[in-house]
């Protein structure tokens, strides 16, 4: 019962985490993305709806997701029954995602991107260019963690 738990939490959250990538990826960043200027990116920022997703989704679905990767890595690694590979490889993934989330994408947005008017036009460019380039990577270790998620479900 606490492995079903434990699977079914984390892939919730994955799940929760790569739509609201998407959403952003396809819905947010456009808003936001071109011709950045240090004097008007904060007001793209809020009207983009941005600003509110990193203070009301984005603060709930992150911990969580690292949270729960860190109950499922060890759960994972003693399950002895199927699916324990797929289990432990998604758990590591989102671990890894969080991770990457935590010390790069967080860090920038808030103390670079949300207050753009200590930074130069170009040096400020270059760091949402940057951070857009890459931020939608980090889907490709959502989507392989939802699918070994599946793949675990089927198997426990």
């Amino acid at each position: 019962m606490t492995t079903t738990i434990a699977v079914v939490s984390l892939f919730l959250t994955v799940t929760l985490s790569m739509g609201g990538g998407l959403y952003e990826i396809l819905v947010i960043y456009p808003g936001w993305k071109h011709d950045v200027n240090p004097l008007t990116l904060r007001a793209r920022l809020q009207s983009s709806g941005q600003i509110l997703a990193a203070k009301r989704f984005w603060p709930i679905v992150s911990p969580a997701q690292i949270l729960l990767s860190v109950i499922n890595i060890p759960l994972a690694w003693n399950h002895a029954g199927g699916g324990q590979a797929c289990w432990l490889a998604a758990a590591v993934a989102v671990f890894i995602s969080r991770l990457i989330t935590f010390s790069y994408f967080i860090p920038v947005m808030i103390r670079k991107i949300m207050q753009p008017e200590n930074i130069e036009a170009t040096r400020l460019r270059a760091i949402v260019k940057q951070w857009i380039t890459l931020s939608p990577l980090r889907l490709v270790f959502e989507i392989f963690a939802w699918i070994m998620l599946v793949v675990a479900l089927m198997h426990l």
